[in-house]
């Protein structure tokens, strides 16, 4: 027999839920298994990056801080947004609620300027190869994964200590709600700085990238092209005997020219042997 509540209510996923029993244990499941493949896939980027060598590169220092901050959202963030979401109501208390929505906004916000780095990484190595190769040290690797997630905590951190986020009852909505700040001058701030620029810088880098790597495939083939169009040949060229005799390169750059330079050498050789059986 089902275990009820004084109001006959199911007591999972309880009065504030949106969704039934067979859905919230439903939803709970593909959540948990999503949550479980990002720790360990995580995990083992990091366990790899330090475990192997060759993977031990500044260049490979922002996949380390990317996969970390997903990390953090996976265990910091994630189950409790799981609990909150099927249980509808916010149940740990409003310190808790401050804290979640911070390491919500920090990690979260840490992930994607990690991905806008790494797209500035990638234009610079492609389109300054030597130069920037260089200057890609590990001080100056560490500087940039420090500048992600100090940007990341100056969007997460006015809410936790200025303005305050928005917790407790809400009229209209049953249970105890948990939602990041308000303000709507901290949403502009919160969304262009964690989202819309980072996108936009993101964008713009990658068609610099794609038009970069485009040039560089059409040289490549402009270059395979001549030389399989270009045939040199060897010929001698006899001005008398001994010393006088040089050697001389010709190329031919169509099958026409390539087949008039074969007749003419026939000929040139025919010469040769002739004026050779004369003397």
């Amino acid at each position: 027999m089902e275990a009820n509540d004084s109001q006959g209510q199911p007591w999972f996923p309880g009065p504030s839920s949106r969704y039934t029993q067979p859905q919230a244990l439903l939803i709970g499941l593909i959540l948990f298994v999503v949550i479980i493949v990002t720790v360990v896939g995580n995990i083992l980027v990091c366990v790899a990056v330090c475990l192997v060598k060759k993977l031990r590169r500044p260049c490979n220092y922002l996949l380390v801080s990317l996969a970390v901050s997903d990390l953090c959202v996976a265990i910091l963030v994630m189950p409790m947004a799981l609990l909150y979401e099927i249980l509808g109501t916010w149940n740990l208390g409003p310190i808790m609620c401050d804290v979640w929505v911070s390491f919500d906004v920090l990690s979260c916000t840490a992930s994607i300027l990690n991905l806008c780095m790494i797209s500035v990484d990638r234009y610079y190595a492609i389109t300054k190869p030597l130069e920037y190769g260089v200057k890609r040290t590990p001080k100056r690797m560490i500087l940039c994964v420090s500048m992600v997630w100090l940007g990341a905590a100056c969007i997460s951190l006015p809410p936790l200590l200025i303005l305050g986020n928005t917790h407790g009852e809400t009229p209209g909505i049953p249970g105890t709600q948990c939602q990041v700040c308000q303000n709507f001058g901290y949403q502009i701030y919160a969304t262009l700085g964690s989202f819309y620029i980072p996108l936009s810088v993101m964008m713009f880098v990658y068609y610099k990238i794609f038009r970069a790597a485009r040039k560089i495939v059409q040289e490549e083939r402009r270059a395979q092209t001549h030389l399989e169009t270009s045939h040199c040949y060897l010929e001698i060229n006899k001005n008398g005997s001994g010393p006088e005799s040089r050697l001389a390169v010709s190329c031919a750059s169509s099958p026409a020219a390539r087949a008039h330079h074969r007749t003419s050498t026939s000929s040139t050789n025919t010469t040769f042997i002739d004026e050779e059986t004369e003397s």
